[in-house]
């Protein structure tokens, strides 16, 4: 029905246009909103205020004479009044909820907005430094992560998601001489550990398993050891943090090694294209990225004099390999510690040639774990973290990723784990997949009492407010889906959805659904508890979540 006015009112406007050329169609920013109060109408418009300058008339007027000519088009609507100072108030006519109704439950396209129109998205997500398992804070951005895919991917993006491995540098030299240091103390316990190294038990775990497959690893040239210590260590924590995301139903298409940026020469490809655009110097033997020039506050080292290259290099060589590849957006989900980075890779890009407006940074912000009532801190470094393996194994993927995606991912958060255990209504997704699950005990109790059901028979029976309440809310499911999408922000759907479900639940204890002297009234109601159940599905597979049929 949006849509509908939307077209009627462009029709207008390209009339108003020909008659008053100051009028130009693209420049009338009007809005079409959702009353909060049934009073108002179904849909209330503000274009008669946005029109009254240019026709030189009141408002009032304006809105008068434009509801005399939306009356012939509008033919689903039953009145259309001017309200206050000019707005412009819809009434549908209840036979449309009716049809919208149908078409709904019958057709798999009606929340499919296409708005992505096949778009190559590349999302970089979690590219959690290989040095130790997942904890609770990369489990946020992996739930975001995967969620924002699963969005954009529905709404009509063609999305790809991808991890970068840091297996270059300083923190896998340090990760090494962990696991090599923890061999060297099982015969030497004097043995110093690295200033810098990993103590968690995992890294005694991974030293165990090197030591069975190379019962020499302590007779060989230590550096040739450390070699090992290295290159096993990272290919244990990617094999744990590949099950994990896997565990968490989270789907990387792609692991992208920094190494191999190197090995295919595409870091000095990458400054020799920024030093041809005249954006890199030396000075006192190190090469500098001129940043300043664009939104950085100072210039940044590339190549120390030393000749090691920074973070920086192999990190501007990834993203031009991005472009590369021919993506249309690129959105990179980093940690909020990262916000400093941000302007860096922006200015990298704008050098390069890109457009900046193409690339987006979602900073994921702390997450905090809650147990009995205490915060729980946690540490990479120094081993005290809580894996997300912990979280999936004590509240379940389902409530983990629902209660990830029910906070802005710019908002920081307490992950209260009674809250996720509980099976009450207090508990969001508990309360969200009962709402399914309610629909489907209704169609098996309809069912075990012999009822027949007809789906979308006698739609026209629901004629109280609180089914056509129920059916225009599943109807904005569209404008939250397009919202969502534009503002990447999959939390709005947890938002929607909880409050979906609160109306079904209220429906359902006012009103018996299941009727048995009126076939009819019973099978449009059933239609419409299978409508809700449709939109809940939807949205939860959206936040990874799943919709149970029974609880």
């Amino acid at each position: 029905m949006k849509d509908k006015i939307t077209e009627a009112l462009s029709v207008l406007l390209e009339e108003l246009s020909k008659e008053h050329e100051a009028i130009k169609v693209d420049e009338i920013d009007y809005s079409i909103i959702i009353p909060d109060s049934k009073d108002h109408g179904d849909y209330s418009v503000n274009i008669a205020m946005k029109l009254a300058r240019y026709l030189r008339k009141s408002p009032k007027d304006v809105a008068e004479s434009l509801v005399l000519k939306l009356e012939k088009s509008l033919t689903a609507v039953s009145k259309i009044e001017v309200a206050g100072t000019g707005f412009i108030n819809f009434y549908v006519d209840k036979s449309y909820y009716a049809e919208v109704l149908k078409d709904i439950v019958t057709n798999d396209d009606y929340f499919k907005i296409g708005v992505g129109g096949n778009k190559r998205v590349l999302i970089e997500y979690v590219s959690a430094n290989p040095t130790g398992p997942l904890h609770i804070g990369h489990g946020r951005g992996a739930a975001y992560g995967d969620s924002l895919a699963r969005l954009l991917s529905y709404v009509g993006y063609n999305v790809d998601t991808e991890y970068y491995i840091n297996d270059a540098g300083n923190q896998m030299n340090n990760l090494g001489l962990s696991v090599y240091a923890r061999l060297k103390q099982k015969v030497d316990k004097e043995y110093p550990f690295p200033e810098n190294g990993y103590h968690g038990d995992y890294i005694n775990g991974i030293a165990d398993l090197l030591e069975k497959e190379r019962a020499d690893i302590l007779d060989i040239d230590e550096k040739e050891a450390i070699d090992l210590s290295t290159s096993k260590a990272i290919e244990i924590i990617l094999a744990e943090i590949e099950g994990s995301l896997k565990d968490f139903r989270v789907g990387i298409g792609n692991y992208y090694s920094e190494k191999t940026l190197y090995n295919r020469g595409l870091v000095d490809k990458v400054l020799d294209k920024l030093d041809k655009l005249g954006n890199i110097y030396e000075e006192e033997g190190a090469l500098w990225f001129s940043s300043s020039k664009y939104c950085d506050d100072k210039d940044r080292v590339l190549k120390k004099s030393s000749g090691e290259y920074t973070y920086l290099s192999p990190d501007i060589a990834y993203h031009d390999d991005k472009y590369d590849r021919g993506y249309d957006l690129l959105i990179d989900i980093w940690g909020a510690d990262h916000h400093g980075y941000v302007n860096r890779m922006r200015s990298a890009i704008e050098a390069l040639g890109y457009n900046n407006d193409a690339f987006k940074v979602q900073l994921i912000q702390m997450v905090s774990l809650i147990k009995d009532g205490n915060r729980v801190s946690m540490s990479t470094r120094s081993g005290e973290f809580i894996p997300l393996s912990y979280l999936i194994d004590e509240v379940g993927v389902d409530a983990t990723r629902y209660f990830y995606n029910m906070r802005s991912f710019d908002s920081q958060f307490d992950f209260d784990l009674d809250l996720a255990k509980s099976k009450s209504s207090d508990n969001p997704v508990y309360y969200v997949q009962y709402g399914h699950a309610r629909a489907y005990s209704l169609l098996s109790n309809a069912k075990e009492k012999g009822h027949k059901f007809i789906l979308c028979n006698g739609l026209d029976r629901l004629t109280l407010d609180s089914e056509i309440q129920i059916i225009k809310f599943i109807m904005k499911f569209k404008d939250i889906l397009r919202q969502s999408s534009e503002n990447y922000e999959p939390h709005r759907i947890a938002y929607y959805l909880q409050e979906l479900a609160s109306l079904f639940h209220s429906y359902y204890y006012a009103n018996r659904v299941i009727l048995d002297d009126d076939k009819d009234l019973t099978d449009a109601r059933l239609t419409l508890a299978m409508a809700v159940a449709k939109n809940i599905k939807i949205g939860l597979e959206i936040l990874g979540v799943n919709s149970p049929e029974r609880m």
